[in-house]
């Protein structure tokens, strides 16, 4: 207790309440008188605490929780249990609608619990900031921004006028809060974002952007509330639609549609089945990309299946029956196809594998569904979080509207989003592993690069090393299309080499006829002594044909008294082409083994290319890679 005291002084807002008893529920929650300071702890995984209070009608309440080891969330609830506000941020406030009995909860994100994951939640007159409207405001404009929350009592009351500076940088934030204050600084966040594009506030009238790029912003003020914002396009014209809400800290789940003057959906495609197979073994939530299949016999690697709303594709077929089939993912989020949004799949669902034609298409029954899909978009998908995007290609020239909802129907005053509509800016970065590579002498280690693919940028990007020392030698290489990443090796040719500088790796596409340029430094490569294993290859060349195999010997030389086995790996093989003699543990050189025989396959559609191939051997117990000269790899 003095040791607490000493060096985790805390001055609480409010007298303190302990956590005692059961409160795992709003019908057992431990009765409060606010204000108050309550210590608690979320003890145990799945532990959700409950506080009770009562408020009278138009009460304001406020709630601060500084929670230590954990992220926390929080839920103000009726008396019967009912979620009427909640918050991921360490802040809540409300205005009591009526007077009665109502609870605070509290939780982990992500149900994690133990001992030490304590709180002080302060619940009382606690100033907070719930939201700010608009939530953006463009660079050289001066807007009034529109404070809501609890227990502000702001200088001027809630409405503050905002400049924004032309040389403000588009992405960053802004506080509304500069300047004298009647009381404390209110908690939560009173920024607004400095925007691009020139905005329009959404009236119940009706709303158009006359013209592209703009952006307007709408809040949806009640439950099961929608709003549509117009705007004209021309046949075949791409546009990006896009909300930020989430990403700007408000509660908005938000999801879009596209509609024509008439406000009917406009189509996107028509999904044919034309097989079916079924998820088996496990429920499978909406971001891994391992499912397993009851069989996969029709099924190839690019097929697209359909299961409930969600269109995925897949990236790998099963090894075995023991396996997972492999979706395409990115940054850890199964990707959904056409605007559709990855969710929760059950045991025993219907997977359908499915062929995608032009809207309104008609096709001789086979027996098995045909579905429409619109444009519409719930998750945006990796780095949109709850937030919708859309790539809308116009079908016609005209108006067309897009309707603005929350997914789960909830809605009120702090339910604020912003719409974009614009055209897509394609466009990449790059990113690469090892910095500063510590090459063996007489041996390579791999160099993974990968790419991050924005507003739609699908294409191939060229890969090469500029300054690479003399003793070293790396092959220039590419990230195919549609691919994230690829590796190749970084070989040591001699046992000293001479730095030119700072190594740096350069990726090029084309990217609507230009020349688009991406460096990163590597840093400064250093040689050191041969490790515990040297790999070769049989070859430094190698032929395919798509639709056959071929087949090269990796050879293993032990040193420094290693005597274990020891994993084999290729990395950078195209797409669609692939290993086939691959066991439960990958290829692996046993205790006895030196030399192993790796075959690779293309599948039949893979194009001519030319593509250079990291084959390598790895120490388990220390994880260190030791790289063969480069294999290049010819599909002919």
């Amino acid at each position: 207790e003095l040791r607490h005291a000493l060096l985790d002084f805390i001055v609480d807002r409010y007298a303190v309440t302990p956590e005692k008893g059961t409160t795992d529920s709003a019908r057992s929650a431990m009765l409060v008188k606010l204000p108050t300071t309550i210590l608690g702890s979320i003890d145990r995984a799945g532990d959700t605490d409950y506080f009770a209070f009562e408020a009278k009608a138009g009460e304001q309440v406020g709630v601060q929780i500084v929670a230590n080891k954990f992220d926390p969330r929080l839920a103000l609830t009726d008396a019967e249990g009912r979620v009427i506000a909640e918050s991921d941020r360490d802040t809540l406030g409300y205005v009591i609608p009526k007077a009665g009995r109502y609870a605070i909860a509290v939780r982990d994100r992500e149900f994690r619990g133990n001992a030490e994951m304590t709180y002080r939640l302060h619940v009382g007159d606690v100033p907070v900031v719930t939201s700010v409207f608009p939530l953006g405001i463009a660079k050289g404009k001066t807007v009034t921004a529109h404070l809501d929350g609890v227990n502000l009592n702001l200088t001027n009351g809630n409405a503050r006028q905002i400049t924004i500076p032309m040389d403000a940088m588009v992405g960053s934030k802004v506080d509304t809060l500069v300047g004298p204050l009647f009381g404390p600084r209110p908690l939560g966040d009173a920024s607004v974002v400095v925007a691009e594009f020139p905005s329009t506030i959404v009236q119940d009238t009706g709303t158009e952007l006359r013209s592209l790029p703009a952006t307007a912003d709408g809040i949806l003020a009640k439950p099961g509330d929608a709003q549509t914002i117009k705007f004209n396009a021309k046949k075949g014209e791409r546009l990006l639609i896009e909300t930020h809400a989430r990403r700007l800290g408000s509660p908005v789940d938000s999801s879009i549609e596209i509609l024509d003057a008439a406000g009917k959906p406009v189509q996107r495609a028509t999904l044919r089945c034309v097989a079916k197979t079924y998820s088996v073994f496990r429920d499978n939530d909406s971001a891994i990309s391992g499912i397993r299949l009851e069989s996969w016999n029709e099924l190839a690697q690019n097929d697209y299946l359909f299961v409930g709303t969600e269109l995925m594709r897949i990236a790998a077929l099963p090894k075995g029956p023991d396996d997972d089939c492999q979706f395409v993912s990115r940054n850890g989020q199964r990707l959904g196809y056409l605007g559709t949004t990855p969710t929760h799949h059950y045991l025993g669902n219907v997977m359908y594998k499915v062929e995608i034609h032009p809207p309104n298409s008609t096709f001789p029954p086979n027996g098995m569904p045909v579905f429409k899909i619109a444009y519409r978009n719930d998750d945006g998908g990796p780095g949109f979080g709850k937030d919708s995007m859309l790539f809308f290609d116009a079908p016609a020239d005209g108006q067309y509207q897009v309707r603005v909802s929350d997914s789960r129907g909830f809605g009120g005053p702090n339910f604020a989003y912003r719409l974009t509509v614009r055209p897509p800016r394609p466009d990449f970065t790059i990113d690469a592993n090892p910095k500063s590579p510590t090459v063996w002498k007489g041996n390579g280690i791999p160099i993974t690069v990968n790419a991050n693919r924005t507003d739609g940028y699908e294409g191939p990007i060229n890969i090469k090393l500029l300054n690479i020392p003399e003793g070293l030698k790396a092959p220039e290489t590419f990230i195919e299309a549609e691919q994230l990443s690829t590796t190749f090796t970084l070989f040591a040719e001699t046992t000293e080499i001479v730095p030119k500088g700072e190594m740096m790796l350069e990726a090029s596409a084309t990217i609507d006829g230009k020349v688009v340029k991406r460096t990163v430094s590597l840093g400064t490569p250093k040689l050191v002594d041969p490790g515990d294993l040297v790999t070769t290859v049989s070859t430094e060349a190698v032929t395919i044909q798509p639709g056959q195999e071929t087949k090269f010997k990796v050879s293993v030389e032990r040193r420094n008294k290693f005597t274990g086995r020891v994993p084999l790996d290729v990395r950078g093989l195209p797409h669609g082409v692939r290993v086939m003699n691959i066991g439960l543990n990958g290829i692996l050189l046993t205790e006895r083994d030196s030399e192993r025989e790796v075959v690779i396959y293309a599948e039949p559609w893979v194009k001519p290319m030319t593509h250079p191939l990291t084959v390598l051997s790895r120490r388990e117990s220390t994880g260190k890679e030791y790289a063969a000269k480069t294999v290049t790899l010819t599909v002919k």
